[in-house]
């Protein structure tokens, strides 16, 4: 029983700890809500999607990532990480809303 508990131990220390994540609900102008949840491990899933890689610059107020070869930025009139920011935002695509921190784990 000694040594189950002490490979059970191990193999929890050998898990990658669980990455702290912000979700955000981006409402367009025009079209479909998109939700993006952002992972302090630099992906973010988009819908549930596949996680992609993600940059951010907080002092330009600026996320991109590549979604099927196409690089995509949001500015945000502000930023924000806290549950229930809500900012107006531009995309380099050409569409604009506001987006809303819906969550946030550690």
């Amino acid at each position: 029983m000694k040594k189950t508990l002490i490979l059970a131990a191990f193999a929890l220390a050998a898990l990658p700890a669980m990455a702290a994540t912000t979700t955000v609900e981006f409402a367009p102008a025009e079209g479909d809500k998109l939700v993006a949840v952002f992972s302090d491990d630099g992906t973010v899933s988009f819908n549930g999607g596949e996680p992609v890689a993600y940059t951010s610059d907080e002092a330009g107020k600026t996320i991109c990532s590549s979604v099927n070869g196409t690089d995509n930025c949001a500015t945000f009139e502000t930023w924000g990480t806290t549950v229930g920011h809500v900012t107006p935002y531009t995309t380099s695509q050409g569409s604009s809303g506001i987006a809303t921190v819906t969550a946030a784990t550690e």
